[in-house]
């Protein structure tokens, strides 16, 4: 898979990826392994029900960053807060319901341009 260079995967990066049991997986990277080809990967989605919600270890070959996401509804927003709760990720939180925010006070503009 290797269609990234490795040297550049961070921490919150998304990816997805296979296992080597050819298991498809896509999540986030909660910890990237300096001198050893791994990250841990925070399973969202899988073909493996058991390997959601857990954290997995795969080889950076096995993986492919993904471009991210920024155009969230607003229940999609709600969802990655308890995200960023359950996971204690004050920054990704404090991201989070800025955007929220966001969408709510554009949303309330419009709906009060549209009364006029």
């Amino acid at each position: 898979m290797e269609a990234y260079n490795n040297k550049e995967l961070k921490q919150g990066d998304w990816i997805k990826g296979k296992t080597r049991n050819d298991e498809w997986v896509h999540g986030y990277i909660e910890s990237v392994e300096p001198y050893h080809p791994l990250v841990r990967l925070k399973v969202l989605f899988s073909d493996n029900t058991e390997f959601i919600g857990r954290t997995i270890r795969i080889e950076k070959k096995d993986i492919e960053k993904q471009a991210p996401l920024t155009n969230f509804s607003e229940a999609e927003l709600l969802n990655f807060i308890d995200l960023a709760l359950s996971t204690r990720d004050q920054q990704w939180f404090m991201e989070l319901t800025s955007k929220l925010k966001m969408k709510q006070n554009k949303w309330s503009l419009t709906k009060k341009e549209s009364s006029l």
